[in-house]
């Protein structure tokens, strides 16, 4: 899967209108984005190429594909993360 990556919140400067000071990284995720990381992780599972994965990083992909979820059912959204 390759859509979306948490190394986008890395490198992009926050959203306009919000203050300049030391933040962590921040980035989006557009609505065409997520819905092609669901589409590539439903491929996945459909191939059974899911990898196994340790509770917590399992955990982790649980709530990023909530996320992606949610923006799925609401075109024109997106999602914006923040990361240190």
């Amino acid at each position: 899967m390759d859509a979306v990556s948490v190394e986008d919140f890395d490198f992009s400067d926050l959203p306009g209108g919000l203050p300049s000071t030391y933040t962590p990284g921040c980035g989006e995720w557009t609505y065409e984005e997520c819905v092609k990381a669901l589409e590539q992780f439903e491929e996945t599972k459909r191939r059974g190429e899911v990898p196994l994965l340790d509770s917590e990083v399992s955990e982790a992909v649980g709530d990023v594909l909530g996320w992606l979820r949610q923006v799925e059912a609401r075109p024109g959204f997106g999602i914006v993360g923040f990361r240190s």
